[in-house]
């Protein structure tokens, strides 16, 4: 069978009936799925999007101005936690450009990363993270047991989200600590919204319900600990590019760099605790 075949095949199995969530049949017609158990979204066709590295670029990934306002949010997210870094083994999945696990290892962390463009792993070794410590999968990782994971907006990307939870369990210790901050199904805005949702773009092919992820993880051995509102600090770089690929109306990026407000839209963050062996 041709790759494209092949792939184009594997998609369609798992996915176009199943939820990703709870393993529930989907309806709805188009390219929009809905799961009626746990009320989480997916598409199907946008499960082979390609990262490659233009796609940081676009994102803004290696902006220095975008760095700092993803610091910030992160460490109010972390004094708001009771989250300490200092003396921990922490690992990051999708990292982007690699700035907060620079940040995380200047506390004090052993830091490691999951991220598949190479682009942003370079990028994360030239900020001083170890390279041994960058992998495209966790199944490159080598056996560490980490004691923090954190996922910034980036498990909603995770195309085989229950494979991707087993090989985590076998790199942390029961007691270890989840962090997810990602666009839920379930909120105000999406309804309000709809399609317009700023979060519904193309390389996001699952949009979680609260209780479908909460589900997901306790299937796989941890307990929901914590829920909060993820306030950010956004650069407006990020928004403008949101607003773009929402519109495909070009908008003055460079001079929307500078600029950042405090934002909480359409997000949710939650803290799992591992209990299984």
């Amino acid at each position: 069978m041709p790759d494209g075949m092949e792939r184009i095949s594997r998609v369609a199995a798992p996915w176009l009936g199943a939820c990703p969530a709870c393993g529930a049949p989907g309806t709805g017609a188009g390219e929009y799925r809905n799961c009626a158990d746990c009320c989480s979204i997916w598409v199907p066709a946008r499960r082979d999007y390609r990262y490659d590295d233009e796609y940081p670029a676009f994102r803004g990934h290696h902006d220095d101005a975008i760095a700092a306002c993803k610091i910030k949010t992160f460490e109010h997210w972390q004094r708001h936690l009771g989250m300490p870094l200092a003396g921990k083994n922490a690992l990051e999945v999708g990292f982007g450009g690699g700035a907060t696990l620079a940040w995380m290892r200047e506390q004090g962390a052993t830091v490691s990363g999951v991220e598949p463009v190479a682009a942003n792993r370079a990028a994360a070794a030239s900020l001083g993270v170890p390279a041994g410590r960058l992998a495209a999968s966790l199944d490159e990782l080598p056996g560490d047991r980490f004691d923090l994971v954190f996922y910034l907006d980036s498990f909603e990307h995770e195309t085989e989200p229950a494979r991707h939870l087993e090989r985590l369990n076998r790199l942390t210790a029961p007691g270890a600590k989840a962090l997810l901050v990602l666009p839920i199904a379930d909120c105000l805005s999406r309804r309000i919204m709809g399609r317009w949702w700023p979060h519904d773009i193309r390389d996001h092919w699952v949009f979680y319900s609260t209780g479908g992820l909460a589900q997901l993880w306790e299937r796989h051995g941890w307990a929901l600990e914590t829920m909060f509102h993820p306030s950010k600090y956004i650069s407006g770089l990020t928004i403008a590019r949101h607003v773009e690929l929402k519109t495909r109306v070009p908008l003055p990026a460079a001079a929307l760099r500078s600029t950042a407000i405090w934002l909480y839209f359409g997000e949710r963050g939650l803290v799992f605790r591992k209990t299984a062996g």
